[in-house]
């Protein structure tokens, strides 16, 4: 029997549990590119993929097409429909 590693194991949690991916305040990676630093930190909490919500919210100044979110893609929409 083969030993799983700490990033196969991580990839079979999110997707059985319906994730995207992995994020923290600095970044973000979806389960095709899981954990791309080769490293697992601490602080990296399962999420949703969400599209980019523009510079003035984005980290990456809004040079990007995505983010790993606590939040579901439904619930901003939700969010975004209220605020019309």
């Amino acid at each position: 029997m083969s030993k799983k590693t700490i990033k196969e194991m991580a990839k079979e949690w999110l997707e059985e549990n319906g994730y995207d991916g992995l994020y923290n305040e600095g970044c973000g990676c979806q389960l095709n590119d899981l954990m791309p630093c080769s490293e697992y930190y601490h602080d990296c909490q399962a999420g949703w993929k969400v599209p980019c919500p523009g510079p003035e919210d984005c980290p990456a100044d809004g040079d990007c097409d995505w983010h790993i979110s606590s939040a579901k893609p439904a619930e901003i929409e939700e969010v975004k429909d209220g605020e019309e």
